[in-house]
């Protein structure tokens, strides 16, 4: 089963920050709602937690630049939305078993912090896909030690406000929120695929959604404490093969 649509995208860029999508104007702005379910369990689920709440400021901050009503909606804080509305869905959560939650329909359009088990409609998520076993430390996302200069500001950032460095789960948390944002903005603005967005990462390319619904990133493997750039993956290749 395909997801792909072709359809145009306006870029615009601001201080820390890249915005993809429409920018609409004035009072025909639709407020821009994400509803948060808050799961997490484990070791990382305070660096999630946290990652998540940095991701929230950053978005309220280009909301604000664009003229944008936003709100997050938190457990018992949600609310039936308006007529013609609708909420993207972070779904904080350190691994996917398939939550059903009040208020998400079944393809309500919702993003995870966790890789997912397997495709499904509007489900989509910040973690590269799962690679097939292979030599070799382990594939990250993230890690403290990337050192190009967006990456050094956002860790710097995150360790100056929670007091512990931004990890992978961090990272994911921050990226979910941002993901979320712009996904709700290209809803509101009736370009509703969200396979069309090229997301900043911080990560020194633009980021996009697969057809698996992962998002295609570069990662990393750890040598001698230090995060080395992986050979990429092609997601979309993986899905033809599969």
């Amino acid at each position: 089963m395909r997801r792909r649509t072709y359809l145009r995208t306006v870029s615009m860029a601001m201080p820390g920050l890249l915005l993809t999508g429409w920018a609409p104007a004035g009072a025909a702005v639709r407020p821009v709602h994400l509803r948060l379910h808050d799961i997490a369990q484990g070791a990382h689920a305070e660096a999630l937690r946290a990652g998540v709440e940095l991701g929230l400021e950053d978005v309220r901050h280009a909301a604000r630049v664009l003229q944008v009503p936003i709100l997050v909606h938190r457990g018992a804080d949600a609310i039936a939305l308006p007529v013609g509305e609708q909420a993207v869905h972070i779904v904080v959560s350190e691994k996917d078993d398939q939550y059903v939650f009040a208020g998400a329909g079944p393809c309500a359009p919702r993003v995870y912090t966790c890789a997912l088990n397997h495709w499904r409609p509007e489900a989509w998520s910040v973690a590269s896909r799962p690679v097939p076993c292979s030599a070799g430390p382990p594939r990250l996302d993230w890690h403290p030690t990337l050192d190009t200069p967006a990456a050094g500001q956002l860790g710097a950032r995150f360790a100056h406000r929670y007091g512990m460095p931004m990890t992978e789960p961090a990272w994911r948390g921050w990226m979910a929120a941002k993901a979320a944002f712009e996904i709700a903005l290209r809803s509101g603005a009736g370009e509703e695929d969200p396979l069309v967005l090229r997301l900043d990462g911080h990560k020194g390319r633009s980021l996009r959604f697969s057809e698996d619904g992962h998002l295609v990133q570069p990662t990393y493997r750890v040598t001698a404490g230090r995060a080395a750039l992986a050979a990429p993956v092609d997601h979309d290749r993986l899905i033809d093969a599969g």
